[in-house]
């Protein structure tokens, strides 16, 4: 009987050896994808819970075999020690991650309370006058109020005239336009570290010309970065 021989052409034959090898590892890509889903505030907030959780099982088991008289040494009372030091130390880390998370959610929907939000409120002034309209006192009260409501805002308070009298008598006009809505937020509510109070004197325009618009305090209301949890550090 005689035997019959396949022949195999060699591209068909490396190919296959090819198909048969080990394929090459993508570590770096591997690695990438983890850190990715290892990635952010909640995740981070996450294995910091989970640590938390493995230590204090290592200092929960410690404690029982010491409150059933079981055999220890002095290194396993550190041991369990640090295991609660440490299982603490990741609850803490995975609360201030968590917070952290929870401002990146909320602060683009969390506009401080009220309406004067850094809004522009302004109050005008007759000539010469270091009172402001009767029908704008309101709005110095309403500030007012609204700070004493918010300790964490402050305000910035400018005062000016037109250019109307001279340099001097302007620059002290200001000055009294300045305090007179400093005594009044005061009186409403504000703290005198909420106001950052600037007397500018005279506008910026013609000389000698009467101006509304600069017979005015602006007040512009600050606020710090909305945080979640701004107690815990």
């Amino acid at each position: 009987m005689k035997r019959q021989c396949i022949k195999v052409p060699f591209a068909v034959l490396v190919a296959s050896l090819a198909a048969c090898a080990t394929p090459q590892k993508d570590i770096p890509g591997l690695s990438s994808g983890i850190d990715a889903a290892n990635a952010g505030h909640y995740r981070q907030a996450i294995m910091h819970e989970e640590a938390a959780e493995k230590k204090l099982a290592e200092a929960n088991k410690a404690l029982a075999q010491w409150k059933n008289d079981h055999y220890w040494n002095i290194n396993d009372q550190q041991k369990a020690k640090d295991a609660a030091q440490a299982a603490a130390e990741h609850r803490l880390a995975s609360e201030k991650e968590m917070c952290q998370w929870l401002t990146q959610v909320h602060s683009q929907n969390h506009v401080q309370d009220g309406p004067l939000s850094a809004q522009h409120t302004a109050v005008f002034f007759a000539d010469g006058s270091a009172t402001p309209y009767k029908s704008e006192e309101h709005e110095i009260a309403i500030l007012g109020s609204y700070l004493r409501a918010n300790p964490d805002a402050t305000v910035d308070v400018t005062a000016s005239t037109d250019t109307v009298g001279s340099t001097t008598s302007n620059q002290s006009l200001s000055d009294r336009r300045a305090s007179f809505v400093r005594n009044m937020l005061i009186k409403h509510g504000a703290s005198a570290g909420q106001l950052n109070v600037k007397a500018v004197g005279e506008a910026a325009g013609p000389a000698n010309t009467r101006n509304q618009n600069h017979r005015v305090v602006t007040m512009v209301t600050v606020h710090p970065a909305y945080a979640d949890c701004p107690e815990l550090k």
